[in-house]
């Protein structure tokens, strides 16, 4: 079969494009081994109802603290691609900013101001989760916050997060951020 000169061009623009459509899919909706299993939704914010959607893997409606310490640590260890133990700042960020990415990718929206701002707040996160200003966020550290956020959440003492736990009492000012 002889392929002439302008089908030539047609078929390698054909191929480009779908190599670009390709690329681009992958881009926008990177999934991992680390991240399938995980919820990613939400992938930040307060509340029960954010608690809930991003620790009830099971989607059962509760929350138990095993489940929960689960996800945190795949979590933990997605972050921390060079593997020494601790996440660095890029790192902490880059695993909020990958299921940030899933949860527009699967509402069919484009990063927007408030992706950016979300971004801007996984940094100042990272501050304050790292106790000892030393740059690294330590599984000790992690599990210091993970055990206060639970704790705040499970308002009912019960040892599960669910919408049966009761609103919680409203903090004053400078209360943390849950990771």
């Amino acid at each position: 079969m002889n392929i002439t000169l302008p089908q030539h061009r047609s078929l390698r623009t054909t191929l480009a494009l779908t190599g670009v459509a390709l690329l681009l899919g992958a881009c926008a909706a990177p999934q991992s081994p680390s991240t399938a299993a995980a919820p990613a939704q939400p992938a930040g914010g307060h509340g029960q109802s954010a608690f809930l959607g991003s620790y009830d893997g099971n989607r059962d409606g509760v929350v138990p603290r095993a489940e929960y310490d689960a996800i945190r640590k795949q979590r933990f260890e997605a972050g921390d691609t060079n593997r020494d133990g601790v996440l660095n700042e890029a790192e902490y960020v880059a695993e909020f900013e990958q299921r940030l990415k899933q949860q527009y990718f699967s509402e069919g929206r484009q990063p927007d101001k408030a992706y950016e701002g979300s971004i801007k707040q996984a940094h100042v996160r990272f501050a304050i989760l790292d106790r000892d200003r030393d740059s690294k966020l330590s599984r000790e550290e992690d599990l210091a916050v993970a055990d206060k956020t639970f704790k705040s959440a499970d308002t009912n003492g019960d040892g599960v997060v669910s919408r049966n736990d009761p609103p919680a009492e409203p903090r004053a000012s400078g209360g943390n951020a849950a990771p």
